[in-house]
């Protein structure tokens, strides 16, 4: 559980602010929340070879929640083990952060 008031959300992305699967992103946004208020935005790439290797990547992150087209069952079973919560999005970047923000992602 974070200590800090922040929440950190990454985005799945695959160029031009559209969501893709978690196991094809080798780019999120992240997306720094203070409550309701975005206080930063950033890319962050992953280097990783293969879908495990993301996973193991992405688990070492400060990241509180992740966004995508849609999951593994590997990679939901690893990333809720570390305390993510998952949802699931087919639309834009910011969209999707404004529906996590509005309660409507499921």
């Amino acid at each position: 559980m974070r200590k800090d008031r922040y929440t950190f959300i990454a985005v799945a992305y695959g160029g031009a602010a559209e969501i893709v699967p978690f196991e094809q992103a080798k780019t999120f946004w992240v997306y720094c929340l203070d409550g309701k208020h975005i206080e930063k935005r950033q890319l962050l790439s992953l280097y990783a070879e293969t879908g495990s290797a993301q996973i193991e990547e992405f688990c070492g992150s400060v990241i509180d929640v992740v966004i995508c087209r849609n999951f593994s069952s590997r990679a939901i079973a690893k990333l809720k083990e570390k305390g993510m919560r998952l949802y699931t999005f087919d639309g834009g970047c910011d969209a999707a952060v404004k529906k996590y923000l509005n309660r409507e992602l499921k």
